[in-house]
């Protein structure tokens, strides 16, 4: 009866290069995906800015006043028509790019000046009323207003603190933010709002309305629970409480 063969251990010269090129991967990896996401974030960032912009840019070489500007490039505005920006020199893509970026920003602030003083309030106002006539942007435009409002919001935190909460299931503890406190109308029980974000993009999630007593807090951060959500739980700490004190959130 024949044996299966067996695999032969590789000799121990073999071994040290192979954990060295390892070695060597894992740390070029640790050093240039960080890079490498950082790029993706101001790249997308840097598109979002642009494109809110970009068409008034075309619009105004496109135009009569553009004209004379196209000129210069020598470029006729039915080729910008046809092509685009495709039809430009990639210098000149990018300069515009960012001159469309910068216009938002401009675009943003101008925006803001307005709206800072009683007319340009009156203004907002004015169109907020004639948004909450229309069923479906009505419900978004609000929601949206709202959740910007508390990000952007000077001296606030849109999370008040870090807590475990038994999700999916009872056995189970999840990683989440509190908030808001508020209270059970029917018998008064303290209850919170928590936010548990999804890994490694802690930028989508669920909501949970739970039971204060169903928590379970932490003295973490909020920089250093977005760590741990975003690194999968690598960058946990060594130790945490499956049963802690509870009490009310930090403002």
């Amino acid at each position: 009866m024949s044996r299966a063969p067996t695999s032969q251990p590789l000799p121990r010269g073999w071994l040290a290069p192979r954990i060295q090129l390892r070695n060597r991967i894992v740390a070029g990896l640790i050093i240039a995906l960080p890079i490498w996401i950082t790029f993706l974030v101001v790249t997308l960032v840097f598109r979002l800015t642009r494109d809110a912009s970009l068409w008034l840019v075309v619009a105004f070489l496109q135009s009569p006043l553009g004209t004379p500007l196209l000129d210069t490039w020598n470029l006729e505005s039915s080729t910008l028509a046809r092509g685009g920006l495709d039809a430009l020199p990639l210098i000149m893509r990018w300069a515009i790019g960012l001159f469309a970026a910068l216009l938002t920003i401009v675009l943003l602030y101008a925006l803001g000046a307005v709206t800072a003083n009683v007319v340009g309030r009156r203004m907002v106002r004015l169109g907020e009323a004639l948004l909450d006539r229309v069923p479906i942007v009505k419900v978004v435009y609000q929601a949206t207003k709202r959740v910007v409002s508390t990000f952007a919001a000077n001296g606030k935190r849109p999370f008040k603190q870090v807590v475990l909460v038994p999700f999916p299931t009872s056995g189970i503890r999840s990683i989440g933010f509190v908030t808001k406190a508020f209270q059970d109308r029917n018998t008064g029980d303290p209850l919170y709002s928590v936010f548990v974000a999804t890994a490694p993009n802690p930028t989508t999630g669920f909501v949970l309305v739970l039971r204060q007593s169903d928590v379970i807090e932490l003295d973490w951060s909020i920089e250093e629970a977005v760590k741990a959500v975003m690194s999968g739980g690598v960058l946990m700490p060594d130790a945490i409480p499956l049963v802690g004190t509870r009490g009310n959130p930090t403002s």
